[in-house]
C-alpha cells in the first residue's frame, strides 16, 4: 500500500482510514476463496496491511484499521486467538499504540461471538497495555464500548459474566475508567 507522496496530513489520514475500511470489507467478503487458495496468502496479506496500520501515528487510521481487522479475528481459532493477544500483551514503547489496538480488535470481535473462550485473556492483554499512561484513555474507550455492547440484554451480560474469574471482572470493571460526557 503505498500514499501518494504530494498529499498533506489530513489527506493521507483519510486516505489510510479509507483504505483500511476497503480492505477490511474486501478481506471479509471474500475470506472464504482467500483463505483457500494459495495457502491463505491473500488472507494474511491483507490481515498484515491492517496489522500495519495499526502502527499509524494517526488515531483515526488506527480506529478504522480495527475495526476493519475484528472481523477477520472472528476467523481465528482459540488458539490463535490466544497467541495474538499474548504477542500484542507483551508489546511496550513505541509499540503501544499497536498493542491496543490490536487487543481492542479482539474485543470487538469477542463481542460479536457471545463472549469465547479466549476472552478473559483478551481483557488481561488490555489491562496489561492500559496502564501506560498514553494508552490508558482509549483502553478506557474500547472497554466502555465492550460493556456498552455486552449490556443490552440481561441474557448477554450473564454469558459474558458467566465467561470471566472474578479476576477478569475486576479488570473489566477497572479497564472502563470514569464513565463521563466529556470522555
Amino acid at each position: 500500500c503505498v500514499v501518494p507522496g504530494d498529499v498533506d496530513v489530513a489527506s493521507r489520514t483519510r486516505w489510510l482510514e479509507e483504505m483500511a475500511k476497503f480492505v477490511g470489507s474486501v478481506a471479509l467478503k471474500h475470506y472464504f476463496s482467500m483463505h483457500g487458495t494459495q495457502s491463505g496468502e491473500g488472507e494474511r496479506l491483507c490481515r498484515e496491511l491492517l496489522i500495519s496500520l495499526l502502527k499509524e501515528d494517526r488515531i483515526e487510521v488506527r480506529t478504522a484499521a480495527q475495526e476493519a481487522l475484528a472481523p477477520l479475528n472472528i476467523m481465528l481459532s482459540s488458539k490463535q486467538v490466544s497467541l495474538v493477544a499474548k504477542k500484542w500483551s507483551k508489546l511496550n514503547g513505541d509499540q503501544a499504540d499497536e498493542a491496543v489496538h490490536g487487543l481492542a480488535s479482539l474485543l470487538l470481535a469477542a463481542g460479536s461471538l457471545a463472549s469465547p473462550d479466549w476472552l478473559g485473556g483478551v481483557i488481561e492483554g488490555l489491562s496489561t497495555v492500559g496502564t501506560r499512561p498514553d494508552s490508558k484513555k482509549e483502553v478506557e474507550r474500547v472497554v466502555q464500548a465492550f460493556l456498552k455492547q455486552q449490556q443490552v440484554s440481561r441474557e448477554v451480560w450473564r454469558r459474558c459474566q458467566s465467561r470471566l474469574s472474578s479476576e477478569q471482572m475486576e479488570l473489566l470493571k477497572a479497564g472502563q475508567g470514569t464513565l463521563s460526557y466529556f470522555s
